[in-house]
């Protein structure tokens, strides 16, 4: 008994032993623990330059912060990470130190850049910061670049000298050097001074340039290079030494541009550029060089304010290319590492803005060819400075319903991208001859959203450097190759080869339909080519026209764009009328605005009689924004008034002429306007008017009708045709169903000065009203020049037309299962030459 309670004292105090020792323990991993996290916690490192460059064998020096945020002493080991794994020599100022209470240290770490790193070649220097305990707290990276000497931008003296030879040996490399300089002869820039405005309602204070300016002082140190001519030099310098004075340039406002940000962007590009060609040169003493490299590190402190994920869009796009060529001047590859790989910066941007068929997401061709040119412009600089940005990917990312100043379908805004998701990464490769397949047989692209028609870009002389396709060899040899661009790298000489975008084909995500006539004797410029659209709705610059007919061209002639009208961002017609439904070739309800949604195209055929699409979307219709000067965004948004309402359209084109079906089914009774916009309106057959013009196609403030003006009604009983003339080339439009219904010919909106096809005053409104839960259209568009070649067209009912050719062809086109299952939907096209069967096809094959 003694020796058990005896086992059981000594086991009692074995346990209290244990006890004691864990709870010692954990306190002491208690208190350790709190002590690194406090230590953690309450010190901040950092310093404003994180990398410099500098020829070998010269020193840099690094200055950097550490901060005691606590209110007693700190004490602190500072060492070099893998001291003896560095080519270049690292020194730091101290080793040990102590900070007082709410102190600060500043450091120094000088750096001997080594001759065993190749030019442009970089080493990473980490400082560590251990507490008095040799633990880790913190640790602050340096990037020190063997400097590579100017100019390695855009301009090296290999390819300056490859120019050089090109305007000896081609006639067209001597024309395009002799314009550019007439050019610069007769240039002048703005008198610098502050201007004060709304751009284009926010109102901010900038210098009083342009974004075209930073070009214009690059070609003249293009120039100057070129020639020798050293007056072209002092022109350029005269202009960096004012937006880099201290005192009265940029590093006093802030914003060089009476632009936005996508000019700034454009801006300092070229800017970084033209001071590579010149930095040298002795015109500059010291301290402009330290003015010019203190202006653009201002400027990367501002483009970082504007920095978002959600701003994923042309104008953050543009500044972050305009800040990396900046910041590679500089030669700093850690603000250039941060460009690349920060919320909204290049990665953001083409991870997130590419879509899979290799647009850019706001679908407007030219912001589209701006983020590419600009990428291609980044593509280029690093390739001078020995980097590879034209092959690498990057991982798709998905891009948010969101953009940074407006929620998801604000005034029927959408940000994301529809369609395919497609390979797993993306690449300025993608975009180069993504557009492509929607040029007509001059390499313009048609215009979508808030675009107009556009013109090759600069950037395809690059891409076909170093891409070498084919198509990308056509679209250069369409060019005038009359810029900077094709001055200094495009190839001599050009091979001959076939257009490559004369067939029929769709591009998925930006949902663009390109039919084109397969006449075996049409020419290019003889096809008819009927564009339509169905895809991503491309945020603050999309329209609201899924199913509309975006471009009709023949003969050279232009029937239609997206910016018939326009007017300016800051005004209110911008989204009151220009974005609108209305404006489009399409159908309408109830004088409302579309809503945008993932839409489909179910068919697609492309065979040598006949080209087919089906378009279809199911969307709600809400009244339009209007305009409020006294808000950011100045616009009064609205619900949406209607259900969801099915709308199909049926497009076929033939060698001579567009067949299109449009198909409307709602729950309840609309007003169903199909709409038309063509210049030159001549008659209207089959039509009697009906009342007197009316000034305003609509007095309701929320209607995009009150912009239409000068409308006259007619009725018509038994369908009608109407023939509109332009410029010697005619559109005859045959309204075959409704029989009956309303028809409308008013004044399109002009929102100002004549340009093109924009703005034309002779483009009238052709609209056909009908009033039901269901509406059902078949019209028939004939593009000619001279005489119709069309005797009669006959429709006994919307799922036949009859067509009578003059040369004693006859051809139906029949519909099957058209307001069914859009998948079962199919077409056929017959043709017979007196009675006896030539040819058929069938969207079966």
């Amino acid at each position: 008994m003694n020796q058990f309670k005896i086992k059981i004292r000594l086991l009692v105090k074995f346990l209290f032993v244990v006890a004691v020792s864990l709870v010692s323990s954990i306190q002491a991993f208690s208190k350790e623990t709190c002590s690194d996290s406090e230590t953690k916690a309450n010190i901040s490192l950092e310093s404003k330059v994180l990398s410099l460059p500098a020829k070998a064998n010269e020193i840099v020096t690094y200055k950097f912060e550490l901060k005691n945020s606590l209110d007693r002493s700190q004490t602190f080991h500072l060492s070099i990470k893998k001291v003896r794994e560095l080519a270049c020599k690292a020194i730091l100022s101290d080793s040990v130190i102590t900070i007082n209470p709410q102190g600060k240290y500043f450091g120094v770490l000088h750096v001997t850049v080594s001759d065993r790193i190749p030019v442009g070649g970089q080493e990473n220097i980490t400082v560590l910061v251990k507490n008095s305990k040799n633990k880790e707290v913190d640790n602050i990276q340096f990037i020190t670049v063997r400097a590579t000497p100017h100019p390695f931008l855009l301009v090296t003296n290999e390819i300056l000298e490859e120019a050089k030879e090109k305007v000896k040996n081609n006639a067209w490399a001597k024309e395009n050097l002799t314009n550019m300089l007439k050019s610069l002869n007769e240039f002048k820039f703005p008198k610098r001074r502050i201007v004060t405005k709304p751009r284009p309602t926010q109102v901010w204070s900038s210098l009083s340039y342009i974004a075209s300016d930073g070009e214009r002082a690059f070609q003249l140190c293009l120039a100057y290079k070129l020639t020798d001519d050293v007056a072209y030099r002092d022109k350029a310098i005269h202009f960096i030494k004012q937006v880099c004075d201290k005192e009265e340039g940029y590093l006093s406002v802030g914003a060089a541009t009476t632009g936005v940000q996508v000019h700034e962007g454009n801006f300092f590009l070229f800017l970084a550029a033209a001071c590579d060609i010149v930095y040298n040169e002795s015109s500059f003493s010291e301290e402009d060089r330290e003015n010019i490299n203190n202006t653009f590190r201002y400027y990367l402190q501002q483009n970082k304010g504007h920095m978002s994920s959600l701003g994923i869009m042309n104008h953050q796009a543009s500044a972050n290319a305009g800040a990396i060529v900046a910041a590679l001047f500089l030669q700093d590859v850690a603000e250039v590492n941060y460009l690349i790989d920060a919320d909204g910066g290049m990665a953001d941007q083409l991870s997130k803005g590419i879509m899979a068929d290799g647009w850019w997401f706001e679908s407007t061709i030219n912001y589209c060819h701006l983020v590419t040119q600009r990428y291609v412009l980044v593509a280029q600089a690093f390739e001078n400075f020995g980097w590879d940005l034209y092959h690498r990917r990057f991982p798709v990312e998905y891009k948010s319903k969101d953009f940074v100043n407006a929620k998801e379908g604000f005034t029927g805004m959408k940000f994301d991208n529809w369609g395919p998701t497609g390979r797993n990464t993306r690449g300025v490769e993608d975009m180069v001859a993504a557009y492509i397949p929607m040029m007509d047989e001059n390499a313009w692209v048609v215009s979508s959203n808030d675009s107009r028609l556009t013109k090759p870009d600069i950037y395809y002389e690059l891409a076909y450097r170093h891409y070498r396709t084919d198509e990308l060899a056509w679209v250069v040899g369409k060019s005038d190759r009359d810029s900077w661009v094709s001055l200094l790298y495009g190839i001599p000489n050009l091979p001959d080869v076939k257009d490559p975008r004369t067939k029929s084909t769709f591009a998925p995500n930006v949902g663009l339909v390109a039919l084109r006539s397969q006449g075996t004797e049409q020419k290019p410029e003889e096809q008819i080519q009927a564009y339509f659209k169905f895809g991503t709705h491309g945020g603050w610059h999309g329209q609201f026209d899924r199913t509309g007919m975006l471009a009709l061209d023949r003969f050279g002639h232009k029937f239609f764009g997206t910016e018939m009208a326009w007017f300016g961002y800051g005004d209110a017609g911008y989204k009151e009328c220009v974005q609108t439904s209305a404006t489009h070739n399409m159908v309408v309800v109830d004088e409302l605005q579309q809503e945008a949604v993932p839409s489909e195209q179910p068919l697609f055929y492309a065979g040598k009689m006949m080209q087919v699409s089906v378009t279809e979307t199911n969307a709600r219709w809400r009244k339009i924004p209007i305009f409020n000067i006294e808000k950011f965004p100045p616009w009064n948004d609205s619900d949406f008034e209607t259900e969801p309402i099915l709308q199909r359209r049926l497009s076929v084109v033939t060698d001579d002429y567009v067949v299109i079906v449009d198909y409307l089914k709602a729950s309840k009774k609309h007003s169903f306007d199909w709409m038309l916009h063509p210049v030159g309106f001549q008659s209207i057959k089959g039509a009697t008017k009906k009342g007197k013009v009316h000034p305003m196609l609509s007095t309701f403030q929320t209607s995009p009708y009150k912009y239409f003006t000068n409308a006259q009604w007619y009725q018509m009983k038994n369908g009608a045709q109407t023939h509109f003339l332009d410029e010697g080339v005619s559109l005859d439009i045959h309204t075959l169903w409704p029989k009956k219904a309303g028809v409308v010919v008013a004044n399109y909106p002009i929102g100002g000065k004549h340009s093109g096809i924009k703005n034309n005053p002779n483009r009238r409104t052709l609209g056909v009203r009908i009033e039901a839960k269901e509406a059902l259209y078949v019209t028939v568009l004939e593009p000619h020049k001279g005489e119709s070649v069309i005797d009669k067209i006959e429709s006994l009912s919307p799922q036949e037309i009859r067509v009578s050719l003059k040369d004693g062809r006859k051809q139906i086109i029949s519909i099957d299962n058209l307001k069914g299952n859009s998948k079962d939907i199919q077409v056929q096209i017959s043709e017979t030459l007196n009675g006896t069967d030539i040819r058929t096809e069938t969207t079966e094959q």
